[in-house]
């Protein structure tokens, strides 16, 4: 099973661009399902997921790298036992840390590769890294792929001062600009970060 941790803080994209991952492998014939982490007890990301066809399962109520990684684990055997998917991507809340996922699935199911693809929001990256810079920082750090996502309204000013911070905290790690909403720049992120 290939496993994706989608990371990235609060309304950065993740949802729209897993969406648009699970779609790209589903052309190629692969079984696919999602993992989506809640914190509350509404699932509103589950259901937008559900909404579009995919077989979802939502982990709620709490944090998946911290009080629901017992949940998480057995989550995972059972999505392998049940559903049996080729891809598994997992959408961690906007608080996790996805290298901590990570952690906590290796060897609980059978999985082929599991990669970390980080989802950076253009618009708010200003106030995010004047507010959380730290924990972006550990958010994104061990990612093996990142897209900068909402290129489609971000200036140009502001996709570079993120790019040059990325490359900063992630040296090496492929950088792609992107847009969930108008698929712009998917096509190349795609060819790199997904085993299709």
């Amino acid at each position: 099973m290939i496993i994706h941790i989608v990371g990235g803080f609060l309304g950065s994209g993740k949802t729209t661009l897993l969406i648009k991952m699970a779609e790209r492998y589903m052309d190629s014939g692969r079984k696919v399902a999602i993992l989506v982490n809640e914190i509350g007890e509404i699932g509103v990301d589950g259901a937008t997921i559900s909404g579009s066809g995919l077989k979802t399962v939502e982990l709620a109520e709490g944090c998946i790298c911290c009080s629901l990684s017992g949940s998480l684990q057995s989550t995972m055997k059972e999505i392998e036992s049940t559903i049996n998917p080729d891809v598994l991507i997992i959408e961690p809340t906007g608080l996790a840390l996805p290298h901590k996922v990570v952690e906590i699935i290796r060897g609980t199911v059978v999985e082929d590769h599991v990669s970390i693809i980080g989802i950076c929001d253009a618009m708010r990256f200003e106030t995010l890294r004047e507010k959380k810079e730290e924990f972006l920082r550990m958010q994104l750090s061990k990612s093996e792929h990142l897209l900068i996502n909402k290129v489609d309204v971000a200036d140009f000013e502001k996709v570079f001062e993120v790019s040059s911070w990325l490359r900063q905290i992630c040296p090496g790690v492929p950088i792609f600009m992107v847009s969930g909403k108008t698929g712009e720049g998917l096509d190349e992120a795609f060819a790199q970060a997904l085993l299709v």
